[in-house]
């Protein structure tokens, strides 16, 4: 899903789901419904599976109740709001770059029904069935891709580009045919376990080969896609510290900072497939870092929108209810404030022809890159099988400790490289959150701010404390469930009871953080309450008893 250019649009309440709006992102989604309805039909054709829909289930369950999913799933709402913040009308972000990270979430829902397919069809995880693993990382090549396109298109000025229709056609023709892969790959083809991805295109005769290596060892194309998808995020990386320049806002920097934990992340996936997924805490490793990257995302991409204008009268969602129910009862719908222009323009940026001249030729670019990938992933795959083809099938200490040392020494490097281009970091001058701004006028609020407005204020604070505690139980509820694996029985458990007590007084404590937001919230729905509650019923009831 993207953000791209469209007309201006009226100023109103905005959610995580904003960010997800648009026709072109809405025909990339579509396809969602294609690979859904090829995974049923591969899924359907395997016979030697008796209770396939019992196993799938199985296989989900297990996936989302251990740690790695837990935490896969609980970094999905701070890549949401990441994908909210950074679409913000006032930004400037190129819209190919904002398409890019959204093409990213069919990256993960693709993973989903891979992974239930190498767990119920194979029996194995997802990293181990070659040909599913390597035809659900390629969708996360053409993220990358999109980056990279979208960053450069805008730092040479090149409009057209950055907001490119045929680039979005080709995604979604990658889409398909990755849909067609695995609608295709078992009634079709009959493809195996460990089926390599492409046929294995590349690989040495066996004869070459230094000593054998286990079956689930990546082939050359599938090491080719992961090394250039880890090439192409740096690539992106670099180019979004030098949008900052090109934008004159230095929080754009802070980008690039963002996405150091989501490289960590893919450092750590490549180590995991380099001991041939045979060292389980490496898989745990990039999990953090995946919960932590979109994290950092997030706070990055709101420091972005909060520069440029955000606040969070942004999510409050009254005016445009009041609006619609007005519109329906032909009521008076309440003013709306000037449509601001938004979307992407080249001309805000401060681009010269020198700049423009900085960057490598996109062909030369390419060649950089495919050479890279190449040469990477021949070093790795046999590389390894030469130098210590023992350590890397093992998941002892020795092997544990060679591998902690390439997760934490590659994203170190980089991150010398980040901090040896910041003056401020080496000077010991840190940078705030700076995101007082999007506060507004919520800064400071107090019960008596919510008084002063009467009834009303008091019914409005009352509705808003209403609907906390009314999402309170679910959001209790589905917490002991991806904790404890089952739902909680408030009738029958004195346990579940107790537990979704304590989970609902957690929340409480929590949310007494923001208290200013609670406040706000009630604010905002004030004069919808004095005209819609206070006005008709009250004076009604006091027109009565005149009466």
């Amino acid at each position: 899903a993207a953000t791209q250019l469209r007309p201006p649009a009226p100023a109103k309440a905005r959610t995580a789901l904003a960010a997800l709006e648009g026709l072109d992102a809405a025909q990339a989604l579509a396809g969602l419904e294609v690979v859904s309805a090829s995974v049923s039909a591969a899924v359907a054709a395997v016979p030697e599976v008796p209770s396939l829909d019992d196993s799938l289930l199985l296989a989900f369950t297990d996936q989302g109740q251990n740690i790695n999913g837990i935490l896969f799933q609980a970094s999905l709402p701070a890549y949401l709001a990441f994908l909210y913040f950074l679409g913000y009308k006032n930004n400037n972000t190129p819209p190919l770059v904002q398409y890019g990270f959204a093409f990213l979430l069919l990256f993960v829902i693709a993973t989903i029904p891979t992974g239930l397919i190498s767990k119920g069809t194979y029996g194995v995880i997802l990293a181990d069935s070659d040909w599913l693993h390597g035809t659900a990382e390629s969708l996360l090549t053409a993220t990358n891709i999109m980056l990279v396109l979208g960053f450069r298109a805008a730092l040479a000025g090149d409009a057209a580009l950055a907001d490119s229709l045929p680039v979005r056609v080709i995604s979604g023709l990658w889409l398909a045919a990755v849909a067609a892969t695995l609608s295709s790959g078992i009634p079709v083809f009959g493809w195996e376990t460990h089926t390599p991805f492409l046929a294995g295109l590349g690989a040495l005769p066996p004869e070459m080969v230094a000593s054998p290596e286990p079956a689930n060892a990546l082939s050359i194309p599938n090491w080719m896609v992961h090394f250039s998808t880890l090439f192409e995020f740096l690539i992106a990386m670099s180019l979004a510290w030098r949008y900052a320049e090109a934008t004159g806002n230095e929080r754009w920097k802070g980008l690039a900072w963002g996405m150091l934990p989501s490289h960590a992340g893919s450092v750590s996936a490549l180590t995991f497939h380099l001991f041939y997924n045979g060292v389980p805490w490496i898989l745990t490793s990039q999990a953090i870092w995946t919960f932590v990257g979109n994290l950092t995302l997030a706070i990055a991409a709101s420091r972005i929108a909060v520069s440029n204008g955000w606040t969070i009268s942004e999510l409050n969602p009254v005016p445009a209810i009041s609006g619609a129910f007005a519109r329906l009862t032909g009521g008076e719908a309440p003013a709306e404030p000037e449509a601001s222009t938004g979307g992407f323009d080249a001309s805000r940026l401060s681009l010269s022809p020198a700049s423009a001249a900085e960057l490598t030729p996109g062909p030369l670019l390419a060649v950089e890159v495919v050479l890279l990938t190449v040469l990477a992933s021949y070093a790795t795959k046999y590389g390894e099988l030469v130098v210590a083809p023992d350590l890397f099938q093992s998941n002892g200490f020795t092997s544990s400790a060679v591998a902690a040392l390439i997760v934490a020494g590659v994203p170190l490097l980089v991150l010398g490289a980040l901090v040896s281009r910041s003056p401020d970091l080496r000077q010991g001058n840190f940078p705030s959150l700076a995101l007082g701004d999007a506060m507004g006028d919520t800064q400071g609020l107090a019960f008596e701010d919510v008084k002063k407005y009467g009834a009303a204020g008091t019914v409005a604070y009352v509705l808003t404390e209403l609907a906390f505690w009314a999402v309170a139980f679910p959001f209790a509820a589905w917490s002991l469930y991806t904790t404890t694996g089952h739902w909680p029985d408030v009738i029958a458990s004195t346990d579940d009871r107790v537990a979704v007590a304590g989970f609902i007084f957690a929340g409480a404590n929590i949310a007494r953080l923001v208290v200013p937001l609670r406040l706000a919230a009630a604010l905002a729905i004030v004069p919808w309450v004095d005209q819609n509650i206070m006005s008709r019923f009250v004076s009604e009831g006091g027109d009565s008893g005149r009466a």
